[in-house]
């Protein structure tokens, strides 16, 4: 059958294609590629502002654990392949990323604010192992929305 290839199965390919001199193309297709990951984040925040808006700036930490990476191709006419942690698994099994973000509220009542969050996330390595010879550091921009309760 034929599916995507992990990196893994990729770079043997590649080296028996370089001992061989042969190497075998399909027609080209249009693959979904899905890395799973839990991320456990701590910030720190600066109020700015605190009136009925408010303005806040954040930073932190977050700790990235690494669970699968799982690729399909569109159609369903190639096998499914998914990849999990593990000595074989190309990706680091933890990372750690920095967080930079704001937080701009609105003030809806007297223990309520709504709130906008816009934040950037930034690998401080490579999401590949350094044996894997490549390089990857995704930066991720996020926006999110809380409603808030403040107690007193």
């Amino acid at each position: 059958t034929f599916r995507p290839l992990s990196l893994n199965e990729f770079a043997k390919l590649a080296n028996i294609a370089e001992q061989d001199n042969r190497f075998v193309t399909t027609a080209p297709y249009t693959v979904n590629n899905n890395v799973s990951y839990v991320s456990v984040p701590l910030q720190a925040g600066y109020v700015l502002l605190n009136r009925k808006f408010g303005i806040q700036l954040n930073g932190g930490l977050a700790t990235d654990l690494f669970i699968k990476n799982r690729k399909t191709a569109d159609g369903g006419e190639l096998e499914e392949i998914e990849q999990g942690r593990g000595k074989d698994s190309p990706y680091r099994p933890l990372n750690f990323s920095g967080l930079l973000g704001t937080e701009v509220t609105y003030r809806v009542g007297d223990r309520y604010r709504i709130a906008v969050n816009p934040g950037l996330r930034y690998p401080l390595k490579s999401v590949y192992k350094s044996e894997v010879g490549i390089e990857s550091v995704p930066v991720i921009f996020d926006l999110g929305v809380r409603f808030r309760y403040i107690f007193r």
